[in-house]
């Protein structure tokens, strides 16, 4: 083990896997990854911890984490002969510096998550409620246009449209929090 790893008792893992799996996750699917191997990518990341334990600190931990993960998905990508996905070191040192740069303001990614969660807040009741089937419950367009008394059409022309508007306002608030843009 490096000198600058320490393993983990199971409480620490546990808080660390909290703390990490969703955002490890985004990221590997933000490289390209699709769902299953992005899956696959955040459970072997985890597994190299508890092999080689981590290093001090959770920006320090979050970026290892992310190179590991990293380093899976090009993996991931030579093995896979069903992979449409190529990828070099260039290619993903850029996505790393993109991904630290919309996603990681402040380190943490805390700032992108708070917004969302504010402009969702903002959504009339009926509009967060087909957001939130869609992703929080998992439904089906079917489903959500059944609950909402709506078309399948209709549902898809609602999440486009709430995309969007999320989107506008996730940048507004961001660039409210950090004006200069740093």
């Amino acid at each position: 083990m490096p000198d600058n790893q320490r393993p983990l008792n199971r409480d620490e893992f546990e808080t660390l896997v909290k703390a990490q799996q969703a955002g490890l996750f985004r990221y590997a699917r933000y490289l390209g990854a699709d769902p299953s191997a992005a899956e696959d990518i955040v459970q072997d990341t985890f597994l190299a911890v508890i092999r080689g334990g981590v290093p001090e600190g959770e920006s320090a931990q979050a970026a290892w984490l992310r190179g590991i993960a990293r380093n899976l998905f090009l993996r991931h990508c030579r093995t896979s002969r069903r992979s449409p996905i190529t990828a070099d070191e260039h290619v993903l040192e850029q996505a790393e510096l993109a991904w630290a740069r919309e996603f990681l303001r402040e380190g943490d990614g805390f700032d992108y998550v708070e917004a969302l969660r504010r402009c969702l807040n903002d959504l009339p009741a009926d509009r967060r409620r087909v957001i939130e089937l869609q992703y929080a419950a998992k439904k089906s367009r079917a489903e959500i246009a059944r609950i909402c008394g709506m078309t399948e059409n209709g549902v898809k022309s609602t999440m486009r449209r709430l995309r969007a508007v999320l989107a506008v306002c996730i940048s507004r608030r961001l660039a409210m929090e950090n004006p200069d843009g740093v």
